[in-house]
């Protein structure tokens, strides 16, 4: 009976180290498990912010391009005005003398310098 008991006692043994290899593994698995789903709401927590902070690049992007838009629109706006203005001018300056002749140097002078003073009082357009 020793040989049996010896062997119920080594089985016994076997057992015992069995489950202990088999708690730690599972153990191990569970914190690993844990840390993995920790990772998980922190990337979620990232992709989120992510994902808000591309939604309001898009809406920057989307209002940067319409403010060009108008902006550009504006600025054929003038164009047009300039060639009309000066369309009208020549037209009207075409069969005259005086238009046909240079100014004084002087009176360029005074005319660019009352242009510089009225550039620069002039409140911005948006």
């Amino acid at each position: 009976m020793s040989t049996s008991f010896s062997f119920r006692t080594m089985a016994i043994g076997l057992l015992l180290v069995a489950l202990i290899v088999a708690g730690r593994l599972a153990f191990h698995f569970h914190s690993n498990a844990v840390k993995a789903g920790e990772q998980v709401k922190q990337q979620e927590k990232t992709l989120a912010q992510q994902q808000s902070l591309i939604t309001a690049l898009r809406e920057n992007a989307a209002r940067n391009s319409s403010l060009m838009a108008e902006q550009q629109r504006r600025e054929q706006q003038l164009r047009q005005q300039g060639e009309t203005y000066q369309r009208k001018l020549r037209d009207a300056l075409k069969g005259s003398k005086c238009g046909n002749s240079p100014m004084p140097a002087a009176v360029v002078e005074l005319l660019q310098q009352n242009a510089a003073g009225t550039a620069a009082n002039r409140p911005a357009t948006p």
